[in-house]
């Protein structure tokens, strides 16, 4: 009885709700509605403010200029619950909490006066207010996440022009629009980091609940802009990072279908005077449009993605390789445009992480292709295989100890061997195949779990001297194609192995602080290891 008592005095609000205080009834608080309300069909609001009393021509005035004092009662819906409470409510409840909470600043306290200027209710400073509200209810500065941003996903995501989204968000300041707050908001999501608190992992629940709800919404609103595709690669890569897997896929799609209503899948490098508006303009929606393909293959890599297209076109030899960021954002003279080179020279020296990654992509791209169309992988390995190995030699070479930027192409590269390799070991030899073809190719997989295996002992040697923000979550797809070679393994007791497979693990841990998707896969690598091992018992 003592156990029922407490529960009940625990769901219990701190104060009388406003319409018992109003028709001067006793309140009973309880949550989420009090008796007296259920009773009279009324709805129930705690923590509002009370107006002071009016009468006369002044409480007339005061209605009119303040309907049902909408923009108090929206203010309070999200603040006035307590904690614990918000804690037990769905995560759907929970979104529309804050997104009625968002439009507290829509509306003007003098709302229904016709004198009052009607630009509030635009779509564009609608979604503005509503993404400000979003983020100051985190306690978050928005300058504060915008530099966290570019000294982290930037790094590895160079697809925002860094001096054009600063000249964007000065005039965003006075003349905000829908298609930037997006971003912005997308910004916000993808730079907040996993918690082992449930309270503080259902607030980053609801932020991306809120976030893929105003990324459809607007796109029913306003036409579609390189802001919004830019969000859309955003918002990917962030599902694909914490391990929903069907929502990135099938937001990369609507993300893509816009880039191509746009004409980006055609854009060329910019022949505009190099440092001009117009020159800046095209490089950033060449680099957003190599991010949206990036982001495609980085999705397919899933195995849950077998069979199923990708949303973006195959890449084309003559397809132009994107600028480095610090290249598009250097500034200075103005100068005609420089000779560029095709994503295909693979051999070039010199080419950035963002170039890499690009090259690196184009090489699983044909890898992909080959073994979707059911080509002979035997007749082309020799030809890939080399490509791919020369590419991820000059990627190691220039890595040298720079953990994060050259992550993706690493990540494309050993993915697209381990396909290429395995796909050859499992079809059936021709007359013109060598007659040790099987044992090269087990030979060529033993090499590549080796070289994982080899990064997870570097990359644990340095982990605590660089910031897990810089890196991308690529990590988990490397891994996962090693388990598949690491557990052919004869003997799970020698002392190596179980070394081996240690560093994995420490590996993924250490990514799992900033990207979910290590964390499944680091449970899945122990269920499988456990499963096989007592198998061999």
């Amino acid at each position: 009885m003592a156990h029922s008592d407490n529960q009940e005095n625990a769901l219990r609000a701190p104060q009388v709700c406003s319409h018992c205080k109003s028709i001067k009834k006793g309140c009973d608080k309880k949550l989420p509605s009090c008796s007296q309300c259920i009773k009279r069909r009324a709805i129930c609001r705690y923590g509002e403010l009370e107006e002071p009393r009016r009468s006369g021509s002044e409480a007339t005035t005061s209605r009119a200029a303040s309907p049902l004092g909408i923009n108090q009662r929206l203010a309070s819906t999200w603040g006035s619950i307590p904690r614990s409470l918000k804690s037990r409510l769905c995560p759907s409840l929970r979104l529309s909490l804050l997104l009625m909470s968002s439009l507290s600043e829509v509306f003007p306290s003098n709302t229904l006066d016709p004198r009052v200027s009607q630009e509030f209710t635009t779509t564009d400073s609608v979604m503005a207010s509503q993404v400000s509200q979003i983020i100051r209810v985190e306690g978050k500065h928005l300058e504060e996440i915008l530099l966290n941003y570019f000294e982290s996903i930037h790094l590895w995501l160079p697809i925002i022009s860094r001096k054009r989204f600063h000249d964007r968000y000065t005039h965003f300041q006075t003349a905000p629009t829908a298609d930037f707050s997006i971003l912005l908001l997308a910004m916000r999501l993808i730079t907040q980091h996993p918690s082992t608190d449930p309270e503080m992992e259902q607030d980053r629940e609801v932020l991306y609940l809120a976030t893929k709800t105003l990324f459809a919404q607007v796109q029913a609103f306003v036409p579609f802009s390189l802001h919004l595709v830019q969000a859309g690669v955003i918002l990917s890569h962030y599902e694909h990072a914490h391990g929903m897997i069907e929502a990135a896929y099938v937001t990369i799609g609507t993300t893509a279908r816009m880039a191509f209503a746009m004409g980006l899948h055609n854009k060329p490098c910019s022949a505009e005077v190099e440092g001009s508006d117009a020159w800046l303009e095209d490089e950033e929606a060449l680099s957003t449009w190599w991010g949206l393909v990036i982001c495609d293959r980085v999705i397919s890599c899933n195995p849950r993605m077998n069979g199923r297209p990708l949303a973006t076109r195959p890449i084309r030899e003559n397809d132009y390789l994107p600028l480095e960021p610090e290249e598009m954002d250097r500034g200075g003279s103005f100068s005609q445009p420089t000779f560029r080179y095709f994503v295909s020279a693979t051999s070039l020296p010199g080419v950035g992480s963002f170039g890499r990654e690009a090259q690196a992509t184009y090489l699983y791209d044909r890898v992909r292709y080959s073994i979707e169309t059911g080509e002979s992988v035997v007749c082309k390995l020799y030809q890939l295989g080399r490509d791919l190995q020369g590419l991820l030699a000059a990627v190691m070479e220039q890595l040298d100890g720079r953990w994060g930027i050259y992550c993706g192409a690493t990540q494309m590269l050993i993915t697209g061997l381990y396909m290429l390799h395995q796909s050859a070991h499992g079809q059936m030899p021709d007359s013109d195949t060598p007659a040790n073809y099987k044992q090269t190719i087990e030979a060529a997989l033993s090499t590549l779990t080796r070289m994982v295996i080899d990064i997870s002992y570097a990359f644990n040697r340095e982990s605590q001297t660089f910031n897990v923000d810089i890196l991308p979550p690529g990590v988990a797809h490397i891994v996962r194609c090693a388990q598949h070679h690491i557990l052919t393994a004869e003997d799970f007791h020698d002392q190596r192995w179980l070394e081996d497979f240690e560093q994995l693990r420490r590996m993924l841990s250490y990514f799992n602080r900033r990207w979910v998707v290590a964390g499944l896969e680091l449970h899945r690598l122990n269920e499988t290891v456990e499963m096989t091992m007592a198998m061999h018992i």
